[in-house]
């Protein structure tokens, strides 16, 4: 049956295209042509439609359902002619009598579809509430065909949100097929909200819902995709010769994301992020017109409330992008509670601009809540100090911060003592506490002192061996000896074997009923 072989959205979107590019003369001729029943074959195969049309010579037809406009013919006239149109309609009428929908003539189709749909075909300059409403009545569309019958407790796996995210190809798609023609940038502005819209949705449509492994995996399929639609908007060359376009787009995704940022429940998309890039890409316009919707917001709110604690994070990185650095951290200090996580962001984009007085400043601020942060955005705070030790001024100021954190910044400042080849203080830290062991270790960065200043690492061996030696294992005996013959050859480069003798032999008797020890011992020739 016909609706099974082309979807009722794709062949809405075909006529559609039809009304905005054929002309009625020729859809009138094509309408003859399919009466007299001059089309003698037609076959779907793929995303095309391949047809011969007898016109007293026999035509070829090749029909693109996703891209209407690019059909062709062999005739003279190549596209757009009336052998298009028959093909074309002798699909389009038995579509129109199965769904109960009244023929009428093309000249007058595009009033069809608009009160079929409510809405004319999106147009690459907008504006952009009409895009939306194409989305959707075309998500609409797609989720209606696509509906499941109801699940099987062994299908529980293929969850709301996994059915609803398996939709998202469908949806680009169809939706796609209007912008392929246009200039770059209106074509990236046009991407950019239609993934905007579909996360959107799912963030709307489905309720409390806890994401399984698979969904997951579906989300970050199509955020991935939006991150690079939004990248293709920052990188048109165009972006700042129709600044008032890209200006007016950018404001709608500002407000879509706005109301995700404030929703109650845990997001599908990381929303904030995606507001704070927002704001700092957006023209001046736009950053005065949202900073004073969320000043007006917080002015109405107690500080307590989750819209409120939202809100700041937005306003922070608001007046962050217009350049007011303590202004932004001047709201931030209004919160009763913070998250480190929310404030990586700030931090990130100090460092990236290389103002490292004022990454000293907030990383002074958050230094007491920094310690207890998650493993990842700790090593990345941390990441960020080292780099201002290495390009600042302010060197030992980020060294006391990451001592400040110590034991949990001991990878971060043995790193740093290394690279400054303070190698009696890396084997004094590890020492104190204790933050590596044999195995542990790096090896690379004990052959690094052992070439440069052996006698430091004597220390941190004897507590190594002595380490092993209280495991109280035959495993861990044969280990303490490896470590025991490379501290005799600490102790011969440093000429001191007599200090070696001394050591060795008083270990032996301080350890006199293990004999397991003792005989590892004497295995290693380490005693006779």
């Amino acid at each position: 049956m016909y609706v099974d072989q082309i979807p009722n959205e794709k062949m809405l979107i075909m006529a559609a295209e039809a009304t905005r590019c054929m002309d009625p003369e020729s859809y009138e001729k094509g309408r003859s042509l399919y009466e007299r029943n001059r089309i003698k074959w037609v076959k779907i195969f793929g995303p095309r439609v391949y047809a011969a049309v007898d016109d007293g010579k026999m035509y070829t037809v090749t029909i693109h359902i996703d891209n209407f406009s690019q059909s062709s013919c062999t005739c003279a006239k190549k596209r757009l002619c009336e052998h298009i149109a028959a093909v074309f309609i002798h699909y389009h009428d038995p579509w129109l009598m199965e769904n109960k929908i009244k023929k009428t003539p093309l000249k007058k189709s595009s009033l069809y579809m608009k009160n079929q749909a409510g809405h004319g075909v999106p147009r690459m300059e907008g504006p952009v509430e009409l895009w939306y409403d194409y989305f959707e009545i075309a998500y609409s569309r797609i989720r209606e065909s696509r509906k499941r019958p109801s699940q099987s407790f062994s299908d529980f796996f293929a969850s709301e949100l996994y059915f609803r995210a398996r939709l998202y190809d469908e949806f680009v798609d169809v939706v796609s097929v209007y912008c392929q023609s246009w200039p770059s940038l209106n074509s990236a502005l046009y991407r950019f909200h239609s993934n905007l819209f579909f996360m959107d949705m799912l963030e709307k449509q489905i309720k409390d819902v806890k994401p399984a492994y698979v969904d997951h995996y579906q989300m970050e399929e199509i955020w991935d995709d939006f991150m690079q639609s939004y990248a293709a908007i920052l990188s048109s060359k165009q972006k700042e010769k129709d600044q008032p376009l890209f200006q007016t787009f950018l404001q709608k995704a500002v407000e879509v994301t706005r109301e995700r940022l404030f929703q109650m429940k845990a997001p599908l998309f990381n929303w904030l992020m995606l507001y704070r890039l927002l704001c700092l890409t957006s023209f001046s316009d736009c950053l005065e017109q949202e900073t004073l919707y969320l000043e007006e917001l917080m002015a109405k709110l107690k500080t307590k409330q989750q819209t409120y604690y939202y809100a700041a994070l937005g306003l922070a990185g608001l007046r962050l992008a217009a350049g007011r650095e303590d202004d932004a951290l001047s709201v931030l200090q209004q919160l009763k509670e913070k998250s480190v996580d929310d404030m990586l962001f700030y931090l990130e984009y100090f460092a990236g601009a290389e103002e490292w007085d004022k990454l000293l400043v907030w990383v002074s601020w958050l230094s007491p809540d920094i310690k207890e942060a998650r493993t990842v955005v700790f090593e990345d705070i941390c990441k960020y100090c080292l780099q201002a030790v290495e390009n600042s001024k302010y060197d030992q100021e980020f060294i006391g911060l990451i001592r400040s954190w110590l034991p949990r910044s001991l990878d971060c400042y043995a790193e740093y003592l290394l690279e400054e080849g303070l190698f009696r203080e890396w084997v004094e830290l590890n020492i104190t506490y204790r933050g590596y062991t044999w195995d542990s270790i790096d090896k690379n960065d004990l052959q690094l002192i052992e070439a440069r200043e052996p006698a430091v690492l004597i220390p941190l061996y004897h507590q190594w061996s002595a380490m092993l030696i209280e495991g109280k294992t035959r495993k861990s005996y044969q280990a303490a000896v490896r470590l025991l013959k490379k501290l005799r050859a600490l102790y011969n480069k440093s000429k001191a074997i007599k200090e070696w003798n001394t050591f060795i032999y008083s270990l032996a008797a301080q350890y006199p009923r293990m004999r397991a020890l003792q005989e590892e011992l004497r295995k290693g020739k380490l005693i006779s």
